[in-house]
């Protein structure tokens, strides 16, 4: 089966400060976020720069005004600094690395003819996937994080074996390294990358930044190409790409558009689609492409499937996990069903069951065992979900959760048996 997911993200690049003054902690790469405002910073790139809460205000005589992201455009280095664009107009940003780990500033926005809304905005650094073991390499379980009667499945040691072929880009070698990363965290079977694939996604990479002008202006899907843009031309489809590249076999194939591969495998997995073929067991092979020329930048990965896996369970944020992101703002294509108030949502959770499984039951509670109201979608509900992986289930608060520590109860009937999956993860450090 192959099936194709846009991960709808929007770039900016840290320039050198021209003409600011002032200074700054050396930030700490990595996926920062914060309730108003979250960003991706690899090196001296910031990406995936996302306007989290909406920015609201009141003028004279009851008129009121909002803004709303995504946010694009470009920002200075440190501090932060410049106009960035939401969906409803420009919105100026100002701030700073105030610690390796923390950033905060100033939002502030035209809202509409009446008012200008402002607001103070914080982010923190969530710490990576870290798989701990002892000298022997042997990783523990999740402990007292999952108590419900099926456990999933438990976290090993990285293989330090995977990586990517010989002359992989050091970006290819990242996305290897990072998903590898992951996949170890949530006791999954290790991806390797495929020449062929690696090849395919590369290819495709380029061609679309190389065309990016001629997509927008014919509005052709970035998983498409056409022949007729130029010479680079490999293939109008992902499994014709990776064909001709000599992988015989389906792909799934996943985009984004951050400028690095930490950030397009965050913003993957934040979603709802992008993170099923990344927590998927039997996902076997990849490739990953980067590329960016002008205006356009964009990172592909071409993930293969292997065998049937073994039954088990998968969730994410998984038991256990701390600095989880509080909201989701829903960019994605095709996108989930929105919460009744629209986007932003909680985070996205999901559980992997592969067992024919009915689920009687889910809840989401807060720290004083509240429960939470949310979305929930499955293959019964939900035709991206059957169609993308018909084992996933996947739940979002209607709202933002703020910081604290939450559980996740899902009761099903399996093989006849009833069972419980519960565990627990932290929104916030």
């Amino acid at each position: 089966m192959k099936y194709h997911l846009i991960l709808a993200s929007f770039a900016v690049s840290a320039c050198a400060a021209s003409g600011q003054s002032g200074s700054s902690a050396v930030a700490t790469p990595g996926l920062w976020q914060g309730s108003d405002l979250q960003f991706t910073l690899d090196g001296s790139t910031l990406s995936g720069l996302t306007l989290v809460s909406t920015l609201t205000c009141e003028g004279d005589g009851g008129c009121k005004g909002s803004v709303t992201g995504p946010l694009s455009g470009s920002i200075g280095g440190a501090p932060l600094y410049g106009t960035v664009q939401s969906s409803q107009g420009s919105v100026d940003l100002d701030g700073q690395f105030t610690s390796a780990t923390q950033a905060s500033g100033t939002l502030r926005a035209q809202a509409g003819s009446c008012c200008t809304a402002v607001a103070a905005w914080s982010a923190s650094w969530s710490a990576p996937l870290v798989v701990s073991g002892d000298s022997s390499g042997t990783v523990s379980d999740w402990g007292s994080s999952t108590t419900g009667t099926l456990k999933p499945y438990a976290p090993r040691s990285v293989d330090s074996s995977i990586g990517a072929p010989s002359g992989s880009s050091a970006e290819q070698a990242i996305a290897v390294q990072t998903l590898e990363q992951l996949r170890a965290q949530l006791g999954l079977s290790p991806v390797q990358a495929a020449a062929p694939l690696q090849k395919a996604a590369q290819a495709h990479a380029s061609f679309y930044v190389a065309h990016g002008a001629q997509y927008q202006a014919k509005q052709l899907s970035p998983h498409a190409e056409d022949a007729s843009f130029g010479s680079d031309f490999t293939g109008a489809d992902p499994q014709v790409r990776v064909q001709a590249a000599g992988w015989s076999g389906g792909v799934t194939e996943v985009m984004a558009f951050t400028g690095s591969p930490a950030g397009a495998i965050a913003g993957w997995l934040a979603t709802v689609y992008h993170r099923m073929p990344l927590l998927d067991p039997r996902s076997k092979s990849l490739g990953y492409g980067q590329a960016a020329a002008g205006n356009y930048q964009t990172e592909v990965m071409d993930i293969a499937s292997g065998s049937s896996a073994a039954p088990g369970v998968v969730v994410y944020p998984y038991p256990g996990q701390v600095g989880v992101a509080g909201s989701w703002g829903g960019g994605e294509g095709p996108q989930p069903p929105p919460p009744p108030a629209g986007f932003p949502s909680g985070p996205v959770i999901s559980v992997r069951m592969a067992q024919p499984a009915t689920v009687t039951k889910h809840e989401l509670r807060d720290g004083a065992g509240k429960a939470i109201a949310h979305v929930w979608l499955d293959a019964q509900n939900d035709s991206n979900t059957a169609m993308f992986d018909a084992d996933c289930r996947s739940l979002y608060a209607y709202q933002p959760l703020a910081a604290g520590v939450y559980t996740v109860h899902i009761a099903a009937t399996i093989a006849g048996q009833a069972q419980t999956i519960e565990w627990q993860f932290k929104v916030g450090n």
